[in-house]
């Protein structure tokens, strides 16, 4: 492995997947995702002083290292299956106003949070996303964010309930535990929508790491911010799904949407005359589709006149228009600019479905969402993503709301943007903090 790559895998905390190969690691081909997730937020009192801080961290911190060999506070000498565990601890905007913290907010993290929560409104000036009922910016409102994932149920919920027991048992109520939310990976490679999730998710790990990974020249850090290096920008949406809409869509209707045929995940290169999705001829059969290949996953430019095949059917102006204002038409746009330029705009996803109860409504029995996870060395490229009009800006979730409920197909529940920093012993985020 690249001396590089190893360096940043040893600074990145555990909980960032991106050293996952699934093109080229048989082994990671043969595990099934299928991992359990959940989401925990926390608030220090406002009285402590940066000891006191510091103190509450590190034992929360010692709580999650002896989860992760499998070990319970309550249960001293005996040992749980863990659940191959990882533990990610990130930092939000209001953690660098408590007293006696020695670092400044970060340039890239101060003023790049979504807005007040407000049921109704965008999520950002510019964005076609906006707030659902009783939503929260959990970005402006709490200090802290912990990220848990393993591969059994009861080992990311134990964390969740371990964590809460110890914010209750902190002698001098030094933390306390919001709220949390949960989710999970499919082993289908699909998303609720039906369709095969995260297939340009930048699939080669050293192009994943440029995109995630703080770096001082990449950057264009300030000496004030130069401590930051090596950490990363952890962005959290907790979006639910108007699901009733989707599914009064016709198949030809959702790809046109998506830009993606439903079986195989292969993009559309175009639109016939009669609006029909146009397929490529040339991929193997839908049944041999078993993971990404380049060679047919990659979508074309659609803001370019499609050099597809069946000219002589192709309506050229509505594959254009349409294809462009697809959801990857949207998010993913073909250019030439290494991942580790912010001006590329990538960033690296990890997506957790999501279901729950709907306050016991018999004509909505259920609510189904996504929890949407993304790392970026800079929290501007998801914001240019939501808002500019050439990405996903105006537009909800695809197209330009032309189709009835579709413009709020997409609402969120919760957000918020953190700093996660590198590893650091005893815990990371101690530079952050006096001793």
């Amino acid at each position: 492995m690249h001396v590089e790559i190893v360096k940043f895998m040893v600074k990145l905390q555990n909980g960032i997947y991106y050293h996952r190969d699934q093109s080229n690691d048989s082994a990671a081909n043969s595990n099934p995702k299928n991992d359990c997730f959940a989401i925990a937020f926390l608030r220090f009192a406002e009285s402590l002083t940066s000891s006191e801080t510091a103190e509450c961290l590190r034992g929360l911190w010692e709580l999650f290292r002896n989860l992760k060999k499998g070990l319970l506070n309550d249960l001293p000498g005996q040992s749980v299956p863990s659940g191959d565990l990882s533990v990610l601890l990130g930092y939000g905007p209001r953690f660098f106003g408590l007293p006696g913290i020695t670092k400044k907010i970060p340039r890239d993290l101060n003023g790049k949070q979504f807005h007040e929560p407000i049921s109704g409104e965008p999520i950002l000036d510019g964005s076609g996303i906006r707030y659902s009922d009783s939503p929260r910016n959990l970005g402006i409102s709490d200090h802290i964010v912990v990220q848990f994932i393993s591969k059994s149920q009861l080992a990311t919920y134990r964390s969740v309930v371990e964590t809460w027991k110890y914010t209750v048992k902190t002698s001098n109520k030094c933390i306390n535990f919001t709220t949390f939310y949960t989710g999970f990976q499919r082993d289908d490679g699909r998303s609720w929508l039906g369709f095969h999730d995260e297939v340009s998710n930048m699939k080669n790990s050293r192009e994943r790491r440029r995109a995630i990974v703080i770096d001082r020249v990449n950057n264009d850090l300030l000496h004030k911010d130069l401590w930051t290096a090596g950490g990363t920008y952890l962005a959290f949406i907790r979006t639910e799904m108007n699901f009733p809409v989707w599914e009064n869509l016709e198949r030809p209707d959702q790809e046109i949407l998506i830009g993606r045929d439903k079986l195989s995940g292969i993009p559309l290169v175009g639109i016939d005359k009669n609006g029909r999705p146009i397929r490529r001829p040339d991929c193997p059969p839908f049944s041999k589709v078993r993971s990404f290949d380049g060679r047919f996953h990659e979508h074309p430019n659609y803001y370019k006149q499609p050099a597809n095949y069946r000219i002589d059917r192709t309506d050229i102006d509505k594959s254009v228009r349409m294809l462009s204002q697809s959801h990857i038409g949207r998010t993913r746009h073909i250019d030439r600019i290494k991942s580790d330029d912010p001006a590329s705009r990538r960033i690296f996803r990890q997506g957790f479905e999501f279901i729950e109860p709907s306050n016991y409504d018999s004509s909505k029995p259920m609510r189904l969402g996504l929890n949407f996870v993304s790392f970026q060395n800079d929290p501007t490229r998801l914001l240019f993503i939501l808002t500019d009009p050439n990405w996903l800006g105006n537009s909800n979730f695809a197209g330009t709301g032309e189709i009835p409920g579709m413009k709020d197909f997409l609402t969120v529940q919760a957000c918020g943007i953190f700093f996660v920093p590198p590893n650091e012993k005893p815990f990371p985020g101690v530079s952050m903090v006096k001793l």
